[in-house]
């Protein structure tokens, strides 16, 4: 009988009614969105792993400031502006801080972000500076 009871517990205890309030869903994250124009440029997010992904993305988490660096991928150039939305951009793209020659250039720039979703982008044109959009590319 021992074990009988064992059990009518159990399935009683599964089968009350709690009173206690759900809690809300936890906030999405905000996120840093890099938009690599046409995948023309190779772009790392605060010294991270290059990419040439169409859209790179990154939490952001409270007010910070972001380090971006490109380089063009084989067949582009960095161009005069290769950065868009970025702290140094001021309307017309951000040239960034450019090290190196040819396809071994590298621009970087930074983005400040304050806990919310921020897009950026970067284009790197064709050798002869043509192929970039003047439209943003950010929502």
């Amino acid at each position: 009988m021992k074990g009988l009871s064992t059990i009518v517990l159990v399935v009683a205890t599964a089968c009350s009614s709690s009173s206690s309030t759900p809690k809300p869903d936890a906030p999405a994250a905000a996120t840093l969105t890099v938009k690599n124009y046409l995948q023309w440029c190779s772009i790392t997010v605060n010294g991270g792993t290059a990419s040439s992904a169409a859209s790179i993305t990154a939490p952001i988490t409270g007010s910070m400031t972001i380090t971006l660096a490109a380089t063009a991928n084989s067949g582009f150039e960095l161009g005069s502006a290769p950065w868009h939305d970025t702290a140094g951009d001021h309307g017309t793209g951000d040239p960034g801080t450019v090290t190196g020659t040819g396809q071994s250039a590298v621009s970087t720039t930074t983005v400040a972000v304050t806990g919310a979703n921020k897009c950026v982008w970067a284009c790197c044109p064709f050798p002869d500076g043509t192929g970039c959009p003047t439209t943003d590319q950010c929502p």
